[in-house]
């Protein structure tokens, strides 16, 4: 099953209360050109709207036109606080419920229940709050329904009116189209200030109003805002009967007036310039600034430019309200690189309250900032991280505006004011796990959630500022004479309690788990998952639905765990392949006479490096013989791979290594020898170039290259291998500064995508950027604890950095962590490559290292004169390591072990690798290393599959050398790819 992903765009829903935020974007997976492949063929939207909160319940149908079988993926990001808390999946033609569960396990049991071609269905939370929804399969000519629905509590839009606003920009209209609005209990009639069209209007029934439209091929000209007026002062009181006590509601609107600020007179300005900066909305930011700026008329503003570093750009001295050069200069600011927030700190950046523009998110570094005096962060972005830049302006006593959600006059109100603040509750013993539970800033109003123990009780809600109580709010609750509502409101309490927690998310992330999946809510490390059938939620030990929990109960009192996956750990197959290769390293493998071919004689030994150019050197490669048959369960597999293998490649390849010949040996940055120079084995690799037409721009000097890169970007700036390429080039013009910026674009252009983030580890390894690989794999780490794969490059990127106590034990947890059965039989085999890493590490700083948590048995001393060692970027891929020996024989999957002692690991068909060659005694003469892409079953937006290739010579020694190459590989070439060759 070959699946391709394209980036098809369909305005499908969202967003939601006083947001004004773009349409999302659907992924199609198997679609082909035609934009119109996938189409929403029906949407029914519901509003209902008790008090403050408003519950949107969306109801799509998608249907496929082509031929094939397709997979959809769609991304949308939410307002501030707002978490999906519903979703359901056709099943056999009839909605099931999603339910809540770990992301890791979701993701995993997603990918395995995906490969056997049934229905399962996933939603989840990716950085920031931005959600995502993975359905399989959209039929060829058929379709699926799909249900998100969500609650989030209204804010004020003016002075007297809440307000909900749901965009209906659909680009192309909808076949079968409803939108139905209810608003309960309100005094005053609600007010439309924008909707789809004339018809549709508010009917009263007594004080419940409702509006609503059918339409068929109908596209929305506008979207739908809401207001509903608040004349009374009285507060608002909501209730829902728990299993004991009642959660509760209250919405307050305190009348007192905020004290005005005194804007410091030394300010700094912390903008943020990375790539993901093109998406903000810089004209509303820079209106904001210039309200700040007239208010003030005189002051110093400092400005810092942020994106994967940090850099001073100007002091700027403001007279009488006049910023014009201060306006120019970041009006002509160049976004470009990732976001690291780490990057900045006070050392050489110092001002006695900072504005910062950002949308939180810090894609390349620790989303913490290392600075101490008020800092207002401003957010104008669709796709934001809310918790970070509140936490950053909580912890340093400023404030956050959110300009999707209040005008720019709305927030220059807020921050040119001390805003009246929550402070707590007094004289209330009978309720309890109140949020929120710290000061939060009041703007005509306020809620707060709790759980009340008993029937009734009174309490006092007090504001004030700092810690001065100025004005009190009696709260009555009284479950007799309060109206029950049909709104959940526990799980409008839970989201409120998540959103607090968020803000110290690492602090508080158990309780964010336990807490999200009682009441459903789709939070960074949970998501919401829809499986086929019974027998998986009992394979998999999820808990389902209500309406198969019965059988599930009674299935898993009947079965016990005999039907859940498999767990188990490779440690016994790491005894087991240690003893393997200890007997291995002790055959002396000159002993054994070489077989020569029929006809044939031995090939000459090339014992000086080649002098061929790199270019001309695949030329002059020693041709592979033929391989032998090969054992596959799958016939056409068998008899591609003997078609392709000992094929060289002649295309230009797009790679680079660390070192490239002596001189620049010196130079680079790479594992110091011991030996003498003219005793170490020479590493030679091709200086790899890509062929793509956009690099015809890159001439010259690198000032006027990089110009030419960003007029050239538009057309790419979705495209990981343009940025890709353009830093390989920018490396070889040993302008690394460029070359990092522009690399590290990649990590914005996608949430939470594995793929890119593993090419980009890749070559931040190759370029010595270690503190930064660290960070990539850590996130990877975090998004698929699941893979071995994950444990292992996080551990050598610390070893890397020479951080080597934590790489070791990182690495052992790849033997002692628990892998279903369908992960462990994809990675059979890594335990080979994890042994001799856990081996080196301790051959090189065993006296520095504490190994006591290190089983005795895994521990041999096994140097070796060769390694290679390769992984790829992507799952369900076959990647094959070839290694050619002096002799000419080659060592691949069907030929593992050769004569001169030659041993390649297992062949790894799918999955992630690695794979592994050794040599524990070379003979002399030149070996031949490559890369064969057997090939894959997707391609994503994440371009090619990218190979990562490690050549060890002295391995195990302490006296190595290491070369890194980075290969992007297309579906197009499956023959070998030349990575380079050494000689000894």
């Amino acid at each position: 099953m070959i699946r391709y992903k394209i980036l098809t765009t369909i305005a499908i829903f969202l967003c939601s209360v006083s947001v004004y935020a773009q349409m999302p974007v659907l992924k199609v997976n198997g679609a082909n050109d035609n934009k119109e492949t996938v189409k929403l063929k029906k949407l029914d939207i519901d509003v209902q709207i008790t008090g403050n909160i408003a519950t949107t319940v969306m109801t799509m149908t998608f249907y496929n036109s082509s031929d094939r079988i397709l997979e959809g993926e769609l991304t949308f990001p939410m307002p501030e606080g707002v978490s999906v808390s519903r979703y359901a999946l056709d099943i056999n033609g009839k909605m099931r419920e999603a339910v809540p569960v770990e992301k890791a396990k979701a993701t995993e049991v997603f990918e395995s229940i995906e490969r056997r071609r049934v229905d399962p269905g996933l939603l989840e939370k990716v950085e920031g709050n931005n959600f995502r929804t993975r359905i399989y399969p959209l039929p060829a000519k058929g379709s699926r329904t799909v249900i998100i629905g969500y609650e989030e509590e209204l804010n004020f839009g003016n002075a007297d009116a809440l307000r909900y606003h749901l965009p209906l920009a659909y680009s192309q209209p909808i076949e079968d189209f409803s939108l139905k609005t209810t608003v309960f209990e309100s005094v005053l009639k609600p007010e439309l200030s924008e909707q789809p069209d004339g018809s549709f209007i508010f009917k009263a029934t007594g004080n419940t109003y409702v509006a609503e439209i059918h339409k068929t091929n109908y596209q929305p000209k506008n979207g739908l805002n809401i207001d509903l007026p608040k004349k009374s002062s009285l507060p608002e009181v909501q209730m829902q009967k728990a299993s004991t006590g009642y959660y509760f509601l209250v919405n307050v609107f305190p009348k007192v007036q905020s004290m005005p600020r005194k804007w410091s007179n030394k300010m700094g300005l912390i903008w943020d310039s990375s790539l993901s900066g093109l998406q903000r909305d810089v004209k509303k930011e820079l209106a904001l600034l210039d309200l700040i700026i007239q208010q003030k008329q005189n002051l110093t503003i400092q400005l810092g430019l942020l994106n994967n570093g940090f850099k001073i750009a100007g002091t700027f001295e403001i007279k009488n309200g006049n910023w014009e050069i201060l306006k120019q200069k970041l009006n002509g600011i160049t976004y470009d690189g990732g976001t690291n927030f780490s990057a900045l700190t006070s050392r050489d950046f110092s001002a006695d309250e900072y504005l910062f523009f950002s949308d939180g998110l810090s894609t390349f570094g620790k989303n913490t900032v290392a600075l101490t005096k008020p800092i207002h962060c401003i957010n104008s972005s669709l796709k934001a991280d809310y918790s970070t830049l509140k936490y950053i302006s909580l912890k340093t006593g400023g404030q956050f505006i959110n300009l999707n959600a209040i005008s720019t006059a709305d927030a220059f109100k807020r921050l040119s004011k001390i805003n009246l603040q929550f402070l707590g509750i007094k004289n209330g013993p009978d309720v309890r796990q109140t949020y929120p539970s710290m000061h939060v800033n009041i703007n005509g109003q306020f809620s707060l959630a709790g759980i009340l123990n008993g029937l009734n009780t009174d309490f006092i809600l007090q504001f004030g500022y700092g810690n001065t109580v100025v004005t009190e709010q009696p709260i009555r609750l009284n479950a007799t004479e309060h109206t029950l509502t049909s709104i959940d409101i526990s799980r409008v309490w839970a989201q409120k309690k998540i959103a607090e927690m968020d803000i110290q998310y690492e602090t508080n992330k158990d309780d964010i788990s336990v807490l999200s999946k009682q009441f459903g809510l789709v939070t960074r490390n949970t998501s919401l998952i829809v499986l086929e059938n019974l027998d998986d939620y009992l394979r998999y030990d999820i808990a389902p639905p209500a309406e198969l929990r019965s059988a599930y109960d009674i299935a898993l009192k009947q079965r016990g765990k005999e039907m859940m996956e498999r767990k188990a750990n490779l440690l016994s197959a790491a005894f087991a392949k240690t003893t393997e290769l200890k007997t291995w390293w002790n055959t002396d493998f000159s002993l054994v006479k070489p077989k020569i071919k029929k006809g044939g004689y031995p090939t000459p030994v090339v014992e000086e490096i080649m002098s061929t150019p790199v270019a001309d050197a695949q030329a002059d490669m020693v041709s592979a013989p033929p391989p032998p048959p090969v054992s596959r369960n799958d016939k056409s597999i068998q008899e591609n791979r003997l078609e392709l293998s000992g094929a060289n490649s002649d295309r230009k390849m797009l790679a680079e290594s660390v070192v490239i010949g002596n001189a620049q040996r010196a130079q680079k940055r790479s594992s110091v020898s011991q030996f003498k120079e003219d005793n170490q084995p020479r590493i030679v690799t091709a200086e790899f170039k890509s062929d793509k037409d956009y690099m015809k721009n890159l001439v010259g000097k690198t000032d006027s290259a990089y110009q030419a890169y960003l007029k050239i970007r538009p057309n790419y700036i979705t495209t990981p291998m343009f940025y890709f390429d353009v830093a390989n080039w920018f490396y070889q013009q040993k302008d690394s500064v460029k070359a990092l910026t522009i690399l590290s674009n990649i990590a914005d252009l996608d949430l939470e995508n594995t793929d890119l983030f593993k090419t980009l580890a890749y070559k931040l390894k190759q370029t010595g950027n270690y503190k930064a690989e660290i960070f990539i794999t850590q996130k990877i780490l975090q998004w698929r604890p699941m893979d071995a794969q994950s444990y292992r490059d996080y551990a050598l990127a610390l070893a890397d950095d020479g951080l080597y106590q934590k790489a070791l034990d990182n690495l052992y947890k790849v033997l002692t962590q628990s892998y279903n059965a369908q992960i462990a039989n994809r990675d059979q085999g890594i335990e080979e490559i994890i042994i001799s890493e856990i081996n080196n590490l301790i051959a090189q700083h065993g006296k520095k290292l504490n190994t006591s948590g290190i089983d005795k048995k895994l521990i041999l001393v096994f140097p070796v004169d060769v390694r290679v060692v390769l992984n790829w970027n992507k799952n369900d891929t076959d990647i094959d390591l070839w290694v050619t020996d002096p002799n000419g024989e080659k060592c691949f999957y069907s030929n593992p072990k050769t004569q001169i002692g030659g041993r390649i690991s297992n062949d790894f068909t799918s999955g992630y690798g690695p794979e592994q060659f050794m040599v524990k005694k070379a003979i002399k003469g030149s070996y031949k290393i490559e890369v064969n892409y057997f090939g894959d079953s997707q391609f994503t937006i994440s371009g090619p599959t990218t190979v990562t290739a490690e050549i060890y010579t002295r391995y195990g020694t302490g006296k190595e050398q290491r070369k890194v190459i980075v290969l992007p590989l297309y579906a197009d070439n499956k023959k070998g790819n030349l990575v380079g060759e050494f000689s000894f």
